[in-house]
């Protein structure tokens, strides 16, 4: 039996996208695993992998101290040299690192498999702080290099290619998923009503994600003020962790006409998010560039009307499930806002069809994908489900 090194060291304790999807795969491989042995690198302060990890057969994790691994030389540190040297005494088959950085060096011992999430240090550099973009740039460089690699949207595929037309690693397209029976229950009333009670909110407009330049919040907000109005019951909710060049946006947020009904919420855990989308009127994420999307996907699933935008990945997971608008119109963005505000039918409609569109992503089927193209690389399998696609 084949075995592999998944790297869970990248993650925050505090769960947005590439962590998102680590867990749910984590979970996923309790049911699916059987054909592969797997090892998970885990720090001792993840109490959430560590408890999803020790319920998968036949799984080992090694368990590093989050004290030192969590400090930025001592995680290359483990990366570069200790992760080559595990993999090696270990006799691992293949490594897969989550988040753009792998371990350089494999001396033929061990193939490496990589998850892309988004091309966006290549595509929108000035959208990050430049110690992120440079070490990220420098890892992305070398991703042609590597064995396997496993791309979260064929728009995702198709922008690395564009870059790297010459890379000759196997790729698959694992396209993420989301917790649809989760999604779909009714939220908790105790949370409901508790968030409504601290943020003051009723009637509302949501949106979650890091705030930061690539997620179009302020355009979000300049749309928002066009339409408030002609509903001045309605509030606008941004629930997020701060990321980075936010200063000019809260600046703008605080000076406008309708700051009083702009609510930061700050960083939501699950069930709190759950309970946000459950009792919105609306989901916005007009982002300019996603990898994926996931928020989009969330919305669908949760049976909120959603507005999204019409570039990127973002029209791969939205479909007819989402109303679609062009991020850089703000005067489309509010009209789309203000259509569905007025129109309880139209917003009722686009529910279906978010719930139809969403039933295309599970979890389920990412792990599927991602065990598959383990046992594809690894020479187990001569044909495999025709879940992914499959590229040389």
């Amino acid at each position: 039996m084949k075995s592999v090194l998944i790297d869970l060291t990248q993650l925050p304790l505090e769960r947005t996208g590439v962590g998102i999807y680590a867990v749910n795969y984590v979970k996923r491989l309790q049911a699916q695993a059987a054909d592969i042995r797997l090892h998970f690198l885990v720090l001792n302060d993840d109490a959430e992998l560590l408890r999803e990890i020790a319920a998968i057969p036949n799984a080992t994790a090694i368990v590093l101290k989050a004290k030192l691994f969590r400090r930025f030389l001592f995680r290359v540190l483990l990366e570069q040299v200790i992760m080559p040297i595990l993999a090696w005494t270990k006799g691992i088959d293949a490594t897969h690192s989550l988040h753009y950085s792998f371990p350089l060096l494999s001396f033929g011992r061990f193939k490496r498999i990589v998850t892309v999430c988004d091309m966006s240090f290549f595509l929108f550099p000035e959208l990050h702080v430049r110690a992120k973009r440079v070490f990220f740039q420098f890892f992305i460089r070398r991703l042609a290099r590597v064995e396997g690699l496993l791309f979260i949207s064929e728009s995702t595929m198709h922008d690395f290619m564009r870059f790297f037309p010459s890379c000759g690693a196997q790729r698959c397209v694992m396209p993420l998923g989301a917790d649809l029976a989760r999604l779909q229950a009714p939220a908790s009333h105790r949370v409901v009503d508790e968030l409504h009670r601290r943020l003051g909110i009723d009637h509302f407009i949501l949106y979650v994600g890091t705030i930061e330049p690539r997620k179009n919040i302020l355009g979000l907000v300049k749309a928002f003020e066009r339409c408030a109005a002609s509903r001045p019951d309605v509030k606008l909710v941004i629930a997020g962790k701060l990321g980075w060049d936010y200063d000019s946006l809260l600046a703008y947020m605080n000076s406008s006409v309708v700051r009083d009904r702009i609510v930061l919420a700050g960083y939501v855990n699950e069930a709190e998010k759950h309970a946000l989308l459950k009792s919105a009127l609306l989901f916005t994420y007009v982002s300019f560039y996603e990898g994926f999307g996931l928020p989009v996907l969330e919305g669908m699933a949760a049976g909120v009307p959603t507005i999204t935008s019409n570039i990127s990945s973002m029209p791969e997971v939205a479909g007819c499930g989402a109303l679609q608008v062009d991020p850089h119109d703000i005067d489309q963005i509010a009209v789309a806002m203000q259509s569905l505000l007025d129109d309880p039918e139209a917003r009722a409609k686009l529910v279906e069809r978010g719930r139809v569109q969403s039933r295309m992503f599970t979890w389920e089927n990412t792990t599927a994908i991602s065990l598959d193209f383990y046992c594809r690389l690894l020479g187990q399998r001569e044909t495999g489900a025709q879940l992914g696609h499959l590229s040389e």
